[in-house]
């Protein structure tokens, strides 16, 4: 999502966190309007990966939000498992998706077992998380999909080491690497790149650019 100006340059991991938590504490509701009448591109690549799963597969949602409208999609044939570090976020997937199964935590700490779901997606949260530790998350992603399972991630395309900036009216987050960094980290994890774009989407009257890309784990 489109941030505003920055106000603060590289803060420490654990103040970023209570910065993303707080801040969609209080702006969930208005974030659920923000898609607004034009559909963003992520429900398109998640039909993609649906298309490619058995009905009743396990998928787990990193930075579920809501649970609108992308696990609502999900629980149509699957089970969906939801993360999300905002407490209120979640209490509305809960609302939104009776079927799924919502926890309240922190993406780069939570554990499941290994080869637990058959795909892992993960729509606009990686750059909300400080980019020092995108590489472990996809680690920690890569053990919890089962061989030859499915990656898709959506995040915004853009280099920015970290900075806090105002969006929705609260302090946010923000740290991402540019598209082709994120391209070779997911390689380097074992995973491999079978589709990727850069696309735009409308944020409040602005095209923000958003990395799309579809990714399979190794079979072994």
């Amino acid at each position: 999502m489109a941030k505003g100006q920055s106000t603060n340059s590289q803060p420490g991991s654990c103040d970023a966190k209570r910065v993303v938590e707080q801040g969609y504490d209080r702006v969930a509701h208005d974030y659920a309007r923000l898609e607004g009448a034009a559909e963003w591109p992520r429900l398109r690549w998640l039909r993609k990966l649906l298309d490619r799963l058995a009905p009743g597969s396990s998928i787990l949602d990193l930075g579920c939000g809501s649970g609108d409208p992308a696990d609502i999609e999900i629980a149509r044939q699957h089970q969906v498992t939801g993360v999300d570090i905002s407490q209120t976020q979640i209490d509305l997937a809960r609302q939104n998706v009776p079927a799924g199964h919502f926890l309240h935590g922190d993406l780069a700490s939570i554990e499941f077992p290994t080869a637990s779901f058959d795909a892992v997606v993960s729509f606009y949260t990686l750059e909300h998380i400080p980019r020092q530790e995108h590489s472990s998350v996809l680690q920690r992603i890569y053990r919890w999909l089962k061989p030859g399972s499915w990656l898709l991630l959506s995040m915004e395309a853009a280099d920015v080491e970290g900075v806090m900036a105002e969006w929705l009216g609260v302090p946010m987050f923000m740290s991402s690497f540019d598209a082709d960094t994120v391209r070779r980290l997911v390689g380097e994890v074992g995973f491999e790149v079978v589709e990727t774009a850069i696309e735009a989407q409308v944020e409040q009257s602005r095209e923000v650019s958003y990395l799309g890309l579809l990714a399979v784990r190794s079979p072994v």
